[in-house]
């Protein structure tokens, strides 16, 4: 009998030394992978960037001119809801509209660079914010995500306006304008500012 607890007894001392020995295999591999994870985590991300003589626009049309904006510029882009026009303001602003909780001012570029034809209503609206100004511009239809080379773009044009001249990064093959929007929307120029008389 006592042959019996004997064999019981050292079955169980191996079975507490394997099961101390699988714990220890255990906790030894989670420290492994938690060092790991650690280090992962720790690592810098990896960064994808662009040349950085790429450009990626988002191209729109506006009474049949072709535009395009640097989608790192962009704020929102959506379909344009009612417009409140506003009495006094240049002619270049078709007004204010409704945009997520904001009241955004609503610019119609061939307005803004001197055309005096009168146009439908715009479907669009792309917008751009920066630290000191919230705008957008209307546009007729939205294209394509275009990717561009800055070497595409030849200099803006002697015939554009002076503010077209300033805020075209330049203009591709197909007589699409790239925009510098932001710059465009904090021009001074474009401020209306309340007048005390």
């Amino acid at each position: 009998m006592s042959d019996v607890f004997t064999r019981l007894r050292n079955s169980v001392k191996s079975l507490e030394l394997a099961i101390g020995s699988s714990e220890d295999i255990e906790r030894r591999v989670s420290e492994a992978v938690l060092r790991e994870r650690t280090e992962r985590i720790a690592r810098e991300p990896e960064r994808v960037e662009r040349e950085p003589d790429r450009l990626v626009c988002m191209a729109f049309e506006r009474c049949n001119s072709r535009y395009a904006v640097p989608l790192a510029t962009l704020q929102d882009v959506g379909i344009l809801g009612s417009i409140a026009h506003v009495p006094g303001i240049p002619d270049a602003y078709l007004g204010v509209t409704a945009r997520r909780g904001r009241v955004v001012s609503v610019i119609d570029i061939p307005r803004l660079f001197g055309s005096t034809k009168d146009a439908a209503r715009p479907t669009w609206l792309v917008m751009a914010a920066s630290h000191e100004v919230v705008c957008a511009v209307a546009a007729d239809e939205l294209h394509d995500v275009i990717e561009l080379r800055r070497d595409e773009l030849t200099i803006a044009m002697p015939t554009f306006t002076p503010l077209l001249q300033r805020h075209a990064l330049g203009v591709l093959e197909d007589r699409t304008v790239v925009l510098d929007l932001t710059t465009l929307l904090e021009d001074r120029s474009l401020r209306v500012e309340e007048r005390r008389g």
